[in-house]
């Protein structure tokens, strides 16, 4: 999660064009986001910024004036960490390179809608406050090791132990009196980490050389009970007044948290990275896809306008029917839309249920299909119980039974079984699939299908956003799914799902 917002969202816009200024400023206001200012330069952009503090800036990049919207934005990101949007009529690679350089948000080319706007505003705050609730924990986390004290073992010239502190005994596992004495090297073992390996210990290098010394990244010391703790250690030669080295001091640190957090963060990161890259396939696709219904609506509604001033009625009726069919499109898509984007958020708790309560639900639910259509449909007997959310298991059945249904083809005997296997070799795993002897899908097409209103063949019924909904809820469970088709050779989509415990 990133870092909440309080109140209107503050948007500072930099626009030279008052036109532009005036259409992006309303814009801003209709979304539901407050303008605090414009500026039409650089330097009074930057102004506004350190003034005003906005929680974001939308930059032309070309301003008036000898410095550009790139300039601003570097200069900004120096005072205030202040997350840019840059707004282009241009698509120069060069200028785009040189962009980059100032890691803006997002970019928007002129000219753009307002859901592409609300969009990009919205992906930029969570990114920021992703990466600022990532900066504040890494300057906690400094913070915390810097007050914890450090373990700290010296030994004699001959490289024995001499004396450790309390947190030396805790790491190594070894107490004082038991470790004094005794070669360093039997006290404090390392390895790397990487490759397994057992690291030699540095202290007779130190004792000979007088150098300090820090070992590399990866180390780990190996305690007396055999457990490994990740480690910053480093070696110092102890010398007497006349320069003469008398022993050594070896200072370290258990890094276990700073490892968890750092990996913490790459997790946050890359899973920040994939939510980027799914929002903007997603706005592609649904932009896309309801384009098509609003060209229809568009186009005969320009007709019928035309007919009506012509005083021509005979195809009113008609257009009014398209008309009628381009909306009724647009409400499935929309309704398919909002149900994929509520999966995950909107969900009734899971429950343990037999599989084959789910699929006897589904089949009621499809039966007058099933029936019209001739279908002969068939399941396994002995389904083992699931641990799901029973309505929307259903609906992956009832979506992957019509699915079945929409591409038989000319199939004179359409089947379709539902069942399960047992894969012995990946750890016993149960894998449930519905089976048809429909027309099939080509190889390079798998992947294809599961993607939002994709529809290989588009005289059938639907939105093509039902496969897109099972994947999704499937993933939701934390199982995996998968088709297993030739063209012309039928189809089986497989996938997982949590089995729940043996009572």
């Amino acid at each position: 999660m990133g870092v909440a917002y309080t109140g209107k969202i503050r948007i500072l816009i930099v626009e030279d064009e008052a036109i532009v200024a005036e259409d992006l400023e309303l814009a801003v206001t209709n979304i539901g986001y407050e303008v605090v200012g414009r500026a039409v330069s650089a330097d009074a952009a930057v102004d506004k910024a350190l003034k005003l503090n906005p929680d974001l800036v939308l930059m032309d990049i070309v301003l008036r004036g000898e410095k550009n919207g790139i300039d601003a934005s570097r200069e900004i990101k120096e005072e205030i960490d202040t997350p840019v949007i840059f707004l282009t009529a241009y698509s120069d690679v060069g200028l785009i390179d040189r962009a980059k350089s100032t890691e803006p948000y997002a970019y928007l080319v002129k000219p753009f809608q307002e859901r592409q706007l609300h969009a990009s505003i919205e992906t930029a705050l969570h990114k920021s406050g992703i990466e600022k609730q990532l900066a504040e924990s890494e300057e906690w986390l400094a913070t915390t090791l810097m007050s914890i004290g450090d373990a700290v073992i010296a030994t004699d010239g001959t490289g024995s132990v001499k004396s450790m502190n309390h947190v030396a005994e805790r790491l190594t596992g070894w107490k004082q009196e038991d470790a004094a004495g005794k070669p360093l090297t039997d006290i404090f073992k390392i390895m790397n980490g990487g490759t397994g390996e057992e690291i030699e210990n540095p202290v007779t290098t130190i004792l000979r050389e007088g150098a300090v010394v820090e070992l590399a990244d990866q180390t780990m010391l190996i305690a007396k009970d055999g457990a490994k703790i990740p480690i910053d250690d480093s070696f110092a030669p102890i010398k007497n007044d006349k320069g003469s080295i008398i022993g050594a001091v070896l200072a370290f640190q258990d890094i276990t948290e700073r490892k968890h957090a750092e990996e913490e963060r790459d997790r946050l990161v890359k899973e920040l990275e994939a939510k980027n890259s799914e929002l903007e396939r997603f706005t592609y696709t649904v932009s896309h896809d309801l384009r098509s219904p609003l060209t229809t609506i568009q186009g005969f509604a320009n007709v019928l306008r035309m007919d009506l001033e012509k005083g021509k009625t005979e195809r009113m009726e008609k257009n009014l029917k398209y008309i009628e069919n381009g909306i009724i499109k647009m409400a499935r898509l929309l309704n398919d839309t909002l149900e994929l984007s509520r999966i995950g958020r909107v969900a009734n708790p899971s429950e343990d249920v037999p599989f084959g309560e789910l699929v006897s639900e589904a089949l009621e639910q499809t039966s007058e299909q099933v029936k019209s259509c001739g279908v002969e449909i068939s399941a396994s007997a002995d389904f083992p119980a699931v641990h799901v959310d029973r309505m929307k298991l259903v609906e992956v059945l009832v979506n992957l039974i019509e699915n079945s249904i929409n591409y038989m083809g000319d199939e004179a005997h359409p089947r379709i079984y539902i069942g399960y296997s047992i894969d012995g070799d990946n750890e016993d795993e149960t894998v449930f699939f519905v089976r048809d002897n429909g027309i099939g899908i080509d190889q390079e097409a798998h992947e294809k299908v599961f993607e939002l209103f994709c529809k290989l063949d588009r005289s059938t019924k639907g939105t093509g956003a039902g496969l897109a909904i099972v994947k999704r809820i499937i993933e939701v469970h934390e199982g995996r799914i998968w088709i297993e088709s030739e063209k012309g050779k039928g189809c089986t989509v497989c996938f997982t799902l949590p089995i729940a415990p043996d009572r």
